[in-house]
Formats: C-alpha cells, sequence, structure tokens
C-alpha cells in the first residue's frame, strides 16, 4: 500500500473532527477522554496524538473548525448590498440562527468552562471567531461609510460593538440558562430593538443633532 494522499488526510481529520465533537458536546471537556475519542473514531491515540499533540488541541480544532465552516457558509459573496440596515438585520439573522441552538450553548459553557486553564486555547478561539466576524462586519460597516449611509470615524470599532450585541450578548445569555438557546419571535425583537439604537448612533447627524 502506498502513503496517504493529502485527501486521505483531509477525511481523517475531519473523521476525527466528527468524532470528538460529538464527544466534547455531549460529556465536556473533562469528559471525554483522548481513549474514548480515538475508540469513536476507530483509531489509536497514538494517531490522535501524532495528529493533534494533546487533548486541549482536538477541543481547539474542534471550535475552529465549528467556526470556519459556519463563518464561510453565512458570509455572503454577491455585489449587489441592499441598505445598511437590512444588511445589519440580514446578518444578524444568519448569525442567530446558527448561534442560538442548543449545541452552540453547550459549545460555549465548555469553552468558558476551559479559559481559565486553556488561556491560549481560549484567546485563539475568541480571535478566530470574534475577530472574523469583527472583519466582515467592519467591511460592510466602511462601505456604507463610504456611501455616505453611516458616518463613522472608526468601522472597526463600530463592528466590535455591533458583534457584542448582536452575537456575543445572546450566546452568553442562552450559555448561562438566562434566556432560552433559541432564535424565537422575543430574541429577534431584541436584537432589532438593539440594531434600531446602533443604527441611530451610526448615521450622519442633521443640523438638529438628530439621525438624519
Amino acid at each position: 500500500m502506498g502513503r496517504p494522499t493529502t485527501e486521505d488526510a483531509v477525511r481523517l481529520t475531519s473523521h476525527i473532527l466528527k468524532s470528538a465533537r460529538e464527544l466534547f458536546f455531549e460529556h465536556g471537556f473533562d469528559g471525554a477522554s483522548a481513549d474514548m475519542i480515538a475508540e469513536q473514531a476507530r483509531i489509536s491515540k497514538r494517531t490522535l496524538y501524532a495528529r493533534f499533540g494533546s487533548k486541549a488541541r482536538v477541543f481547539e480544532a474542534v471550535i475552529l473548525d465549528e467556526i470556519d465552516t459556519q463563518l464561510r457558509a453565512l458570509e455572503p459573496s454577491g455585489s449587489d448590498e441592499p441598505e445598511i440596515g437590512s444588511r445589519l438585520r440580514m446578518i444578524a439573522d444568519r448569525l442567530l440562527e446558527w448561534l442560538l441552538t442548543p449545541r452552540i450553548a453547550s459549545m460555549e459553557r465548555v469553552v468558558i468552562a476551559q479559559a481559565v486553564r486553556f488561556p491560549a486555547l481560549a484567546a485563539n478561539i475568541h480571535d478566530f471567531g470574534y475577530q472574523r466576524a469583527v472583519q466582515w462586519v467592519a467591511s460592510i460597516l466602511a462601505h456604507a461609510n463610504a456611501r455616505g449611509e453611516l458616518s463613522l470615524v472608526d468601522p472597526v470599532f463600530a463592528a466590535e460593538q455591533f458583534v457584542t450585541l448582536v452575537v456575543v450578548a445572546p450566546m452568553r445569555r442562552a450559555a448561562l440558562g438566562l434566556s432560552p438557546p433559541a432564535y424565537d419571535e422575543a430574541a429577534r425583537d431584541r436584537i432589532l430593538r438593539g440594531i434600531d439604537l446602533f443604527l441611530d448612533g451610526c448615521r450622519p447627524r442633521g443640523a438638529d443633532g438628530c439621525s438624519a
């Protein structure tokens, strides 16, 4: 038999991550052992460690793969851009239909629980997910700024506020059990009111000091 191809390696990695994802979400980080992951993936523990180095690295890869897969699917590729209010509401709908689910709430709890033990892992997840979302939104805000729809000194700072409002706050409430992990009518109403408030602070001001 020949050496495994690149495609074989990619398939094996994807298979391991799928197996590990199920165990981490069901049992948490501590409850899902390396032996359990190897057994679920039908590989040896030696193969698991040779590929990832540690269980913490497997966990990090699981979370980063989830974020990358979902954000690539959500990021629009078309050139037609509706007005900024419609665009931001569309972004909120896309993100929260993915994020406000029991599965993602479970993932967020595991990440929070391990942040103190593995600060570098938590930082990597934060940078990869949060910062990528911020960059995506900042580019949209910058285009709206150039068209005169918004009046922003710093689109990146504004994007950070938007992502915190639309993503971080509802995710944290769901993870802590303060609200259901579902993008229901109540959740959407809360987000839409928040977006209106955000836009009111970002639109050009008229002579009377009110949003134009």
